[in-house]
């Protein structure tokens, strides 16, 4: 059945994280099929610039990007429901951190000389992840192995920050185009700690296309994102 948001304003970041936190608070009883867990997530993240296909100026100066490597971090609560012993149902509320730092190169025309400098563009968003997975039967000491498949529901950005050498401006909202929605996959192990606590490590890959363009001949570009998900839930 289609929901419809009345009255204005229950739909956004906020309302849905309270919601999800009162949920959490529901108790369970033994045996449900109803999970709570917990995970934090670092991230890395490769950046590629490539030419934006525009003319090179004649005169004066021009800029353009290198590749790099950056780190970010993200963290959340989620339930997990099981459809049957073996396929599970994911959701959650996370927050997310993205640090992209890359070097950039200004060229002056006349002179044929170039100097360097980096640039960091950084923002938070609140996001809405969603997955399926697939747990194998356990070991004979409890222990699991799963795969799974996941997306971004809905994201919540806030405003991007760029620390540039050669850019000389902080919000930069205009010119970072990042996607509201993601491809995950994953795998992962778990190990009980005690008869309802499991930890599990889960590394990631996602599809995240992102777009900076602060240069003035090249893009930066981020493409994946790979992490490790450090998780833990109670097996109710």
């Amino acid at each position: 059945m289609k929901r419809s948001c009345t009255p204005p304003g229950l739909c956004g970041p906020l309302p849905m994280l309270l919601v999800f936190l009162a949920l959490l608070s529901v108790p369970v009883s033994a045996q449900s099929p109803l999970d709570v867990g917990g995970h934090i997530s670092p991230q890395l993240r490769y950046i590629s610039s490539a030419d934006r296909g525009v003319e090179v100026p004649t005169t004066g100066s021009f800029t353009s990007g290198k590749d790099g490597l950056s780190l970010g971090i993200g963290a959340g609560v989620y339930l997990e429901y099981a459809i049957t012993p073996n396929w599970f149902v994911r959701g959650g509320v996370d927050l997310s951190y993205k640090r992209n730092q890359y070097g950039v190169r200004k060229t002056f025309v006349e002179s044929d000389s170039t100097i360097s400098g980096t640039n960091q563009i950084v923002y938070s968003s609140i996001e809405l992840p969603l997955s399926v997975l697939y747990r194998f039967d356990f070991l004979p000491n409890g222990d699991s192995f799963l795969l799974g498949i996941g997306t971004t529901v809905n994201r919540w950005g806030g405003n991007p920050r760029a620390f540039a050498s050669f850019f000389h401006r902080r919000g930069v909202k205009e010119f970072v185009d990042y996607p509201r929605h993601t491809v995950t996959v994953f795998g992962g192990y778990e190990r009980y700690l005690s008869n309802v606590i499991v930890v599990g490590l889960e590394p990631y890959l996602s599809y995240v296309p992102t777009r900076f363009n602060l240069e003035t001949t090249t893009s930066a570009k981020v493409q994946v994102e790979a992490g490790l998900s450090l998780r833990f839930h109670l097996d109710n």
